[in-house]
C-alpha cells in the first residue's frame, strides 16, 4: 500500500487505532452534514432560479409594455418635448440593503426604502402607460439584482460545500480506513510473531526438560 494513501502516525500503536476508529466516526459524520447541507443548497439555488425567472418574464412584459407607450409618444411629441415633460418627473429613490441567512449562507437584502413621488403634472396619455408601471418596474430590478446576487453567494458556497465533500469522500475518509487496515495487519503480523515466538521457545524449554532428564 502506497504511504500516500495512509495517514502519518507516530507508531503504530493500538491507542492510536482507538483514535483513528473516532476520527473516522468524525469525518463520516461531517461527510454527512455536508452533503445533507449540499442538498439544501441545490434547493435554495433552484428556488431563486424560478423566482428569477418570473420576475425576469414579468419586467420583460412591462418594459415592452412602457416601450410601446414611448414609441407612440415620441412619435406624437418628439424627443425635445418628451425631455421637458419628463424632467419634472425625475425623482430619486432611496434602497435599503443589508445581509440575511439562506442555509447558512450570507445572502444580500434589497428593498426599496422609499418610490418615486407622485406629482400633479399633467401627462400626455401616450405616457401614463410608462409613468403607471415605474414602480413596478423599480421593484423588480431591485429584487432581481438581490436574487442574482444571492445565486452568485449560493454558487460559490455550493463549490466550496462540494470540495470539502470531495476531500473527506474521496481522500480524508479512504486514508483513515486504509490506515486502519494497515495497522491491523500490522497487529496481525506482531501476533503471528509472537506466537511462533512463543512456540519456539516452548520447543526448546522441552528439550532442554528432555535433556536434564537423560
Amino acid at each position: 500500500m502506497s504511504s500516500r494513501q495512509l495517514l502519518r502516525i507516530t507508531r503504530p500503536t493500538k491507542l492510536e487505532l482507538i483514535r483513528l476508529r473516532r476520527r473516522l466516526a468524525v469525518a463520516r459524520r461531517i461527510h454527512r452534514i455536508l452533503r445533507d447541507r449540499l442538498t439544501l443548497i441545490v434547493q435554495e439555488f433552484f428556488i431563486v432560479v424560478k423566482k428569477l425567472y418570473r420576475m425576469r418574464r414579468e419586467l420583460n412584459e412591462l418594459l415592452e409594455l412602457a416601450y410601446r407607450g414611448y414609441s407612440q409618444a415620441y412619435a406624437f411629441y418628439g424627443h425635445r418635448e418628451l425631455s421637458l415633460l419628463s424632467n419634472p418627473l425625475a425623482t430619486g429613490v432611496e434602497v435599503y440593503a443589508a445581509t440575511r441567512n439562506i442555509v447558512g449562507v450570507r445572502a444580500p437584502l434589497i428593498e426599496l426604502k422609499s418610490y418615486p413621488k407622485e406629482h400633479s403634472i399633467i401627462l400626455p396619455p401616450e405616457t401614463l402607460t410608462i409613468y403607471r408601471v415605474r414602480a413596478r418596474v423599480l421593484e423588480l430590478l431591485v429584487s432581481i439584482a438581490e436574487l442574482e446576487k444571492e445565486l452568485q453567494v449560493l454558487g460559490i458556497e455550493f463549490e466550496r460545500t462540494k470540495r470539502r465533500v470531495n476531500m473527506l469522500e474521496h481522500v480524508l475518509i479512504p486514508r483513515i480506513l486504509n490506515t486502519i487496515k494497515y495497522l491491523r495487519s500490522k497487529f496481525e503480523e506482531r501476533e503471528r510473531e509472537e506466537k511462533t515466538r512463543m512456540k519456539r521457545i516452548k520447543t526448546v524449554l522441552t528439550r532442554r526438560r528432555g535433556v536434564a532428564i537423560l
